[in-house]
């Protein structure tokens, strides 16, 4: 009899663990992504402009992320992300513009059949749509949009001071909105509190809407950034005005990709043009040709600058979650001699 117990209140443990089980779960899940190459950026002429390269994140930051849901009944869920930047040539972490460790990500969610609202660092509308209408998606190195949104500064991604955002990809201290999808449109809404005091201190706000049907995909974007003080949230580093429309159609034998961004800092009284053309060609059914062309006007004080970035690359997939890359890039810009830069690596997700 007291074996005959034993079994049922061990049976009964089974099924709560069970219950619990599939009630939450929590994952661990990442990018590392490296390659070797040959760098040459747009230099003055005769200046020492190549190096060769061991790096991480070519072609998509590599990074760590814990991430998990609960189900709380009724259709509703908690969730919650954790991820940091990595870089994998090195072994360091990479912080986020505020300087902080969890830079990709950290927030917390409800989600249901309202839609989803999250609470801390989550990404930007506008950086959704750079990575999702061109090719190259959000390398920060060979994408010809995420080098003119410049992303990572100045120093990195064009020799042009004050182009480009004065934002982060993903926005710390901000409450974001995203709507249910609806007959292929969904809305999203973040603020990003100033969370300091003083007139020169301002909140930054984002709104957009994206359509999705079939092989047609479109996203329209607006920014209004602002600036603060607080050393919290140096993320925010400009009173801008951005538009942003991204569009993609899949015609099977080609996948096309453009996008245009309209920039206006007041804070530098400059301004910004940025487009982007490309294709994905796939040539087997684990191949693919890419290929965009960028160009960034920026225009302060009555003086225009013009960068221009051209890349190839082929794709091909080992599995589900390794492949390999090639990738050729030129880039030229205003009263500089062009540069080219090339690269092969290996991108592993788990």
């Amino acid at each position: 009899m007291f074996a005959k117990k034993n079994l049922v209140a061990a049976a009964a443990l089974m099924a709560l663990a069970g219950v619990a089980q599939a009630q939450s779960s929590v994952k661990l899940y990442g990018t590392v992504d490296m390659s070797v190459g040959s760098f040459s950026r747009a230099h003055a002429t005769g200046a020492a402009a190549r190096t060769t390269n061991v790096s991480s994140g070519s072609m998509m930051t590599s990074f760590l992320g814990f991430a998990g849901s609960e189900d709380l009944g009724g259709g509703l869920k908690a969730e919650f992300a954790l991820e940091t930047f990595l870089a994998g040539d090195t072994g360091s972490t990479l912080p986020n513009n505020a300087g902080y460790f969890w830079g990709r990500a950290s927030n917390v969610a409800l989600s249901g059949g309202f839609g989803k609202v999250a609470l801390g660092q989550y990404d930007n509308p506008l950086f959704t749509s750079g990575y999702t209408y061109n090719p190259f998606g959000s390398s920060m190195t060979f994408s010809p949009t995420m080098r003119h949104f410049n992303y990572l500064g100045t120093a990195v991604q064009t020799n042009i001071a004050g182009a480009g955002v004065g934002f982060d990809t993903g926005w710390v201290n901000s409450v974001t909105y995203e709507s249910p999808v609806m007959s292929g449109f969904q809305g999203i809404a973040q603020v990003a509190a100033k969370e300091a005091t003083g007139t020169a201190n301002k909140n930054s706000s984002s709104v957009a809407v994206s359509y999705n049907a079939g092989p047609l995909s479109a996203m329209l974007t607006y920014v209004k950034g602002g600036v603060t003080t607080a050393p919290s949230v140096t993320a925010y580093t400009a009173n801008e005005k951005v538009w942003n429309l991204g569009a993609s159609y899949d015609f099977g034998v080609v996948k096309a990709f453009g996008q245009y961004t309209d920039i206006n800092d007041s804070t530098n009284a400059g301004k910004d043009k940025i487009f982007q053309l490309g294709v994905s060609v796939p040539v087997t059914d684990k191949a693919a040709v890419l290929a965009s062309f960028g160009q960034l006007k920026n225009k302060v004080a009555g003086v225009s600058t013009k960068n221009e970035v051209l890349s190839l690359g082929y794709d091909y997939t080992l599995s589900k979650r390794t492949d390999v890359y090639g990738v050729f890039m030129n880039e030229r810009q205003s009263a500089l001699t062009s540069g080219q830069s090339f690269a092969v690596g290996i991108k592993h997700n788990f």
